[in-house]
Order: C-alpha cells, then sequence, then structure tokens
C-alpha cells in the first residue's frame, strides 16, 4: 500500500454539469469517478470497452458519497438561481424609472 496519501486535483475548467451535452455528461462522470471512486490505475475507473458515462452509471457509492456528489450538482443550481437573479436585478436597474 502507498505510504503517503494523495489527493487527486482535476485541472482546467469547473466541474461538468450533468444537465448538459451528452460530452459534457462524459466529463461529469468521468471527474466523479476520478474523484469518488478509489483507484491506483485507469483500468479500475472503467475497462477499455466502456465509456465513462457507462462506467459511472454503473457504480454504486456508499451513501456518504453520493450526498457529496448530490450536493456538487445544488451547487451548479444555486450559481444559476444566483445568475438569473443578478440579471434580472440588472434589467430592472437599467429600466427607467416612471412615477
Amino acid at each position: 500500500l502507498r505510504g503517503k496519501f494523495v489527493v487527486p486535483v482535476l485541472l482546467g475548467n469547473a466541474l461538468s454539469r450533468p444537465d448538459g451535452s451528452d460530452e459534457e455528461y462524459e466529463h461529469y462522470c468521468r471527474s466523479m469517478l476520478l474523484l469518488f471512486k478509489p483507484w491506483r490505475a485507469l483500468h479500475q475507473l472503467k475497462d477499455d470497452m466502456s465509456t465513462w458515462t457507462e462506467a459511472f452509471e454503473s457504480e454504486t457509492f456508499p451513501p456518504d458519497l453520493q450526498t457529496i456528489i448530490d450536493n456538487v450538482n445544488v451547487e451548479h443550481e444555486c450559481k444559476d438561481a444566483r445568475d438569473v437573479h443578478a440579471q434580472t436585478v440588472r434589467e430592472q436597474r437599467a429600466k427607467p424609472h416612471v412615477y
């Protein structure tokens, strides 16, 4: 066993969303497996014949990890709500006030 603990760090943009395009969902599945499925070699995450989506959807995560994965999705939803609210405020401020 490894004597030193390591934490994977995903480089690049923010985590993809599960509700995006097929390509974004594939990236999301790969990221979730990399972060939450124990592995030491790539073949432990998925076999050569399966896609990241197939590997992710066939995986059963323990409840505590599933909660974290769900929270990642909630964070995306909160950011969407923030962006919609900010846009609404900007639009309201841009309208002339009629008294």
